[in-house]
């Protein structure tokens, strides 16, 4: 062992309780930062899991023929990071009809989708609602069944095209198709994917039986098919294809990793059947978008974490001031005794070494276990990711360490001996002070967030295959450079503020009794009270922005996504189904359910643009969802719905569509819409009657929005598809029950909370409730570090001087009343320093982010409860470390501390 290593361990030995607290403390801090490497990584993960679960259907690439599509599917299937491949068809048909005791029923045109046995093994396009999918047979999609009023076991007869003769099939099942839109889009690998308009009317037969049967049927048809004019994009033929659907635990890490990950995948199996086929690739779409938002959730996890991280690192340097003068003391007398500056330096790096080892390797598993036990979900960590974050742990204290170490005895190993053992010296004004660094800060900071929130400026991501963060990185500034001002600006004031109202409350420059010489001893302290009051005030700023700031964020999400899913629950059901049953009356009376309204989802061309068209009845919608004046432009809510009720032909469009078509209020707006009985489009007329940006379960580009009974008179669709409600209570809970209220009708019933979790790859609905759980929990214990670690640096400072107070007959409540009078003075300012730059920086963190919202906060969320838990954590702290100084000042050995230089 070397001198030097033994050196340090004899320093350890002689001041045991010392070396623990620097552990302790830095521990704490390295475990913060560990605890967030650990959090990024396990969101990024959980973004991934969530856009693969996402997508239904990862590749899709067309063929030629049957035969194709078999022989690829069979190779594809082989290949590596392949959980199925299936050979598959999709074709028009001309109609449908179904002969019962009531007579004969029929449908209009739909398509066809042909698959494989077994095709939904991993395949999630469709599922079954009663029945199966047998040989010669067919599955109806729920709204065709109720249109033919089929159940299984009928027959039913199908043209495949005007010229074919009709067929008769037993229908062997009834499904709910779950993807239509991608099940039927154009298959163009150059233009990537391109959900068209979702048939009205579905069947699925087996792959055989469609090859035998239907196919023949659908080969010869002339150019233009099943009157494809009227329907643009619609198929006119048999579309061969493969799909394939690629293994989940392939694509790990990150969004971006995910995204480079998908498209080697599809490249590697193009090239194992070169020429043969080239896909359609869903899943890299679904993984760009994801990429795009993982990067603004990293900016926005590292801008929550730094400023804790770095405060956490500061109470290192806080704990080694405990020591300093001592330390001077010894370092001068190793130099007297003739130690090098290069020995000194050496000896201070392995004392660093040795605390910042122990505490790397216990910071480190503090991480684990706060990830553990504060986020949900997040076993599984990663050998790499455990490995790299205990190295980021150890590397980090030990860093910690040494600068502590060295910015409290560099001033000796640089200085000459006898100016080492002076118990005093002078330090003159730092360069930062005289260029006035604080105020130049504290400027930018301001005109970065007016130009911010007066411009609207906001991150921009590349949606490229590549995405970076571009441009309004800027915007980061404002926040950063709040910190930096106001951290500056209270290390120049040293307490001046502090010192001036002790001095007044005292009585000037006379104190009188022991209030005065409390009051008067703290206004000539106002150096080391504000030291505490930089650390503890900013860690409760810190601590009351970042909760703020969660607290909006996460009142935001639910607001985004009952916007995303329409309402606290939406049970969606086939017109015929929800219309027969009345659906919206059943959910009514379930238990949890205040309130009910009946939604169409349909679609409509305005020109060539294919736009979502939602129906609603104006008098019952805002019972069932949430209308914010804030949707509407030119006016309130209550007047938008007021508009739409008094003209039955009235339509709300959206600001986008009114942009595009230079369309004003009164306008005729002539619209395209599929009339479900004829299975031809046709054009009704619709008068303009307001503008809206936002609605309930709307896309965030272009809709529109008309009243439900017009519009299910020219659609003629059978009724609501969607029933809106609003629960009170658990809407998980609701949820479930009203599921099993529909159970009958194969209604898919979506709940509030299982959107929030199912839509985490948006960038709205980033989840900051692992990291602010995490930040919060270490925050308040830090908090009351730091004010154990003030009190206990106060106690160290003035041993001398209270050995003389104790020597001339001072008791030990009134030596103590010093201790509690600082301890108090630094806790109270810490306090008023938090809520007003923690109000700030939230003000800020909130407008910085204004376009993350959807819609805006109208007002900050504030959590009291957490608040009150930091103030508790900070009043606690200082109780307990004047107990402690206490007990130490009743064992404090007079003759030592009065021979101390």
């Amino acid at each position: 062992m070397s001198s030097t290593l033994q050196l340090a361990l004899a320093g350890f030995r002689r001041r045991p309780a010392q070396a623990v607290t620097q552990v302790m403390v830095l521990s704490l801090s390295v475990a913060l930062l560990g605890a967030m490497i650990l959090f990024i990584g396990h969101s990024l993960r959980t973004m991934t899991a969530s856009v693969t679960r996402s997508v239904p259907l990862d590749l899709q690439g067309p063929v030629a023929t049957r035969h194709d599509a078999e022989a690829v599917a069979s190779a594809i299937a082989r290949g590596r990071d392949v959980a199925q491949a299936a050979a598959v068809a999709t074709a028009p048909f001309a109609g449908v009809s179904h002969r019962s005791a009531a007579g004969v029923t029929s449908a209009g045109h739909g398509s066809l989708l042909a698959v494989e046995p077994g095709y939904l093994r991993q395949f999630d396009t469709f599922r079954f609602l009663r029945g199966s999918l047998q040989p010669g047979g067919v599955v109806l999609d729920q709204q065709l069944a109720a249109t033919l009023q089929a159940q299984v076991g009928d027959t039913v007869a199908m043209q495949a095209s005007p010229q074919a003769p009709a067929q008769r099939f037993k229908v062997s099942g009834i499904a709910l198709v779950t993807a239509p839109d991608a099940l039927f889009q154009p298959l163009n690998p150059l233009l990537g994917p391109a959900p068209a308009q979702p048939p009205s009317n579905v069947a699925i037969v087996p792959l055989a039986t469609f090859a035998e049967t239907l196919a023949p049927g659908l080969s010869a048809l002339p150019a233009g098919g099943l009157g494809a004019s009227a329907v643009p994009g619609a198929q006119t033929g048999v579309q061969w294809q493969v799909q394939a659907q690629v293994d989940a635990k392939a694509l790990s890490g990150s969004p971006s990793s995910a995204l480079a990950r998908a498209g080697q995948i599809r490249g590697a199996l193009e090239r194992s059947v070169p020429g043969k086929v080239q896909f359609v690739d869903n899943l890299s779409e679904a993984f760009n978008t994801a990429a795009e938002d993982s990067l603004y959730a990293q900016a926005l996890f590292v801008m929550l974490a730094v400023p804790g991280a770095l405060l956490a690192l500061g109470l290192m340097y806080l704990s080694a001031l405990g020591t300093v003068d001592r330390d001077r003391r010894e370092l001068a007398l190793l130099r007297a005794r003739g130690a090098s500056r290069r020995r000194l330096i050496a000896l201070a790096g392995t004392e660093a070494a040795v605390i910042g080892l122990g505490a790397g390797l216990l910071g480190s598993l503090l991480a684990f276990a706060a990830l553990e036990l504060l986020v949900a979900g997040s076993a599984g960590v990663s050998t790499g990711r455990a490995i790299s974050t205990v190295l980021a742990c150890v590397v980090l204290a030990v860093a910690g360490a040494l600068a502590a170490r060295l910015g409290t005895g560099l001033r000796v190993i640089s200085s000459t001996v006898a100016e080492g053992r002076r118990s005093s010296r002078r330090a003159g004004k730092p360069l930062w002070q005289r260029l006035y660094l604080d105020a130049i800060a504290l400027a930018v900071s301001g005109l970065v967030y007016w130009l911010t929130a007066s411009t609207g400026f906001s991150a921009v991501v590349n949606p490229d295959s590549n995405p970076t963060l571009s441009l309004s990185i800027y915007m980061f500034f404002a926040p950063a450079l709040l910190w930096v001002g106001a951290t500056l600006l209270m290390l120049r004031l040293r307490g001046r503020v502090v010192a001036v109202i002790a001095r007044r409350l005292g009585g000037g420059r006379r104190p009188s009794g022991m209030r005065g010489f409390l009051l008067a001893s703290a206004s000539r302290r106002g150096a080391a009270i504000n030291r505490g009051l930089v650390l503890v005030g900013l860690l409760l700023a810190f601590g009351v922005s970042l909760g703020v700031f969660t607290a909006t964020y996460d009142q935001q999400s639910a607001v985004d996504a009952q916007l995303t899913l329409g309402a606290d629950v939406t049970a969606s059901s086939a017109p015929g189904v929800a219309a027969k049953g009345d659906l919206a009356a059943r959910i009514a009376r379930v238990p949890g359910v205040s309130g009910t309204s009946p939604v169409e989802h349909s679609y409509a061309y305005v020109g060539p643009d294919l736009q979502d068209t939602f129906g609603i009845d104006p008098a019952s919608i805002r019972s069932a969802t949430s209308l914010r004046d804030s949707y509407f432009l030119g006016g309130t809510a209550d007047a938008a719905l007021q508009a739409l009720r008094s003209r039955p032909d009235g339509i709300l469009v959206s600001k986008e569509t009114i942009a595009d078509y230079s369309l004003s209020r009164g306008d005729l707006l002539r619209l395209r819409l599929l009339d479900h009985l004829s299975g031809h489009f046709r054009t009704v007329g619709f008068h303009v009657v307001g503008v809206v940006q936002e609605f309930p379960s709307a896309p965030r580009d272009s809709f529109m929005v008309a009243n439900i009974d017009y519009l299910q008179s020219v659609d003629r669709s059978g009724g609501a598809n969607v029933v809106f409600a609003k629960v009170s209570g658990d809407p998980a809970a609701v949820a479930k029950r009203v599921a099993a209220a529909t159970v009958g009708d194969g209604a898919l019933v979506k709940d509030v909370r299982r959107q929030a979790a199912r839509t985490v790859s948006s960038i709205t609905a980033v989840d900051l409730s692992g990291i602010s759980r995490l930040e919060e929990a270490f925050t308040v214990l830090l908090a009351a570090a730091a004010m154990w670690l003030f009190v206990g640096l106060s106690v160290s400072e003035r041993r001398r001087e209270f050995a003389t107070m104790a020597a001339v007959g001072t008791s030990l409540r009134d030596i103590a009343g010093f201790v509690r009078s600082e301890a108090t003075a630094v806790l109270a300012a810490a306090l008023a320093l938090a809520a007003v730059l923690g109000w700030l920086l939230s003000e800020m963190l909130v407008a910085m982010l204004q376009h993350v919202f959807d819609p805006p906060p109208d007002q900050l969320a504030v959590p009291w409860g957490y608040l009150a838990e930091l103030g508790l954590a900070g009043v606690l702290g200082g109780v307990l470390a004047v107990l402690v100084a206490m007990r130490k000042l009743r064992r404090l050995p007079l003759g030592a501390a009065l021979r101390e230089q």
